[in-house]
């Protein structure tokens, strides 16, 4: 099979509309992925839509959002796109296959898709179709693709749209679409940021927080705006994450972040307590091995807790040491650990308590304070063993030696 100069090697993957083929350009001796139109081509809207596609991602140069290479153009007989290919899986992919992700890696995800949303709001383009089926992950680097359905938010916009209607039609995938999206009114960049908080739930957990068996079901538990806690479904999840999540899906868009940019500085935040400072590098260890990474991950948070533990107890800072404690018991349940490093351990129930009481204090106190006498007394018979000292000195040390044996 041929297409234009293109020659197709296989199919990698097919939507309602449309097929994706692997295929070889013989000009530039490459590998790229072609997105033919396979449905509606006869349709005006339809084709219309195919050439905003083209125009967004020509325009949305950024190494988190795929690259156009060629475009059959507005008036061919057969509809094509041809894009970069990214040998990578998609998230959807990632987790059917994987299970989950951890807290940590599910972050580094939300980064990397909060710099290609920043890049796409700025140039007033909404995507309205951000889900895991379209977001690859490839050598460490995330790549936003499939713009079939985006939209520009302002008169000035790269898919030189001239007029922005305010109410538009209903697109996008349920269980990802903001309330707005099912009334086609309002849409703005807070709708993809609900999308991006319904995908981080989806990559920590593997459900949907607004799931249903129809179109019908997911629209009236979205109209209510409660869903189930992620902390549910993964019990390790971090009070934080899931505050995070809750506001990427409020349902008032008034609620959400207000920027992709205030998204991804919270993430960055969140981060910092896993002890991440190479997003990239992190999405490479888990492509690698998950499970491996996983655990790296769990014994670095530990580290950072414990870091943070200790500071919060030198400054008597008791609310902030109990909210790291509890958290520490939902990473490493009774670990011995924990008390032998911080002085915190458990009660009867299990619950993580403070230990460090005025008697222990005092005992520690007291065992130090032999400890010393201890060495000074070792120290003195060291002393003695090589030069003469004074008889008050022997007495001295005879008199500490007994004290010693009395404890």
């Amino acid at each position: 099979m041929q297409i234009d100069r293109y020659e197709v090697t296989r199919l990698l993957g097919q939507g309602a509309m449309g097929k994706v083929y692997l295929a070889t350009d013989p000009k530039l001796d490459r590998q790229v992925a072609i997105k033919v139109l396979s449905t509606g081509r006869g349709d005006a809207e339809i084709r219309r839509r195919f050439r905003l596609e083209a125009r967004a991602i020509a325009a949305l140069k950024h190494p988190n959002i795929v690259e156009l290479y060629d475009y059959c153009g507005e008036d061919a007989a057969d509809l094509y796109l041809v894009m970069e290919y990214v040998p990578g899986l998609s998230l959807y992919h990632l987790v059917a296959d994987r299970g989950p992700m951890s807290e940590a890696t599910a972050l580094c995800v939300g980064h990397e898709l909060s710099l290609a949303l920043e890049h796409a709001h700025t140039h007033q383009v909404v995507h309205r179709d951000i889900k895991p089926e379209n977001i690859l992950l490839s050598g460490g680097r995330l790549v936003l693709t499939d713009f079939g359905v985006v939209k520009a938010i302002a008169p000035n916009n790269p898919l030189k749209v001239r007029a922005v209607q305010s109410r538009t039609q209903v697109l996008g995938t349920p269980g990802f679409m903001a309330p707005e999206q099912f009334t086609g009114k309002n849409i703005d960049p807070r709708t993809d940021i609900f999308a991006s908080g319904a995908v981080l739930y989806n990559l920590a957990t593997g459900r949907l927080p607004f799931d249903g068996k129809s179109v019908e079901e997911i629209f009236s538990r979205l109209r209510k705006g409660v869903f189930v806690d992620p902390r549910d479904h993964t019990p390790t999840l971090s009070p934080a994450f899931c505050e995070l999540i809750g506001k990427c899906l409020a349902h008032k868009p008034k609620d959400r972040f207000a920027t992709a940019m205030d998204l991804r500085q919270q993430i960055l935040d969140l981060l910092a307590v896993h002890g991440v400072n190479e997003v990239r590098q992190e999405l490479v260890r888990y492509e690698k091995d998950p499970a491996a990474h996983g655990h790296e991950q769990r014994e670095r948070s530990l580290d950072v807790l414990v870091r943070d533990l200790k500071v919060a107890l030198k400054d008597r800072d008791d609310r902030m040491a109990r909210a790291i404690i509890a958290r520490l018991q939902v990473l490493a349940p009774a670990s011995e650990r924990m008390r032998d490093i911080t002085g915190v351990g458990f009660d009867t129930q299990a619950r993580p308590v403070f230990v460090s009481t005025r008697q222990e204090s005092a005992g520690r106190l007291l065992a130090a304070m032999l400890f010393g006498v201890g060495l000074g007394a070792v120290a003195a018979l060291l002393a003695v063993a090589v030069h003469a000292v004074p008889e008050a000195w022997l007495g001295a040390l005879s008199r500490l030696y007994g004290l010693l044996q009395i404890f």
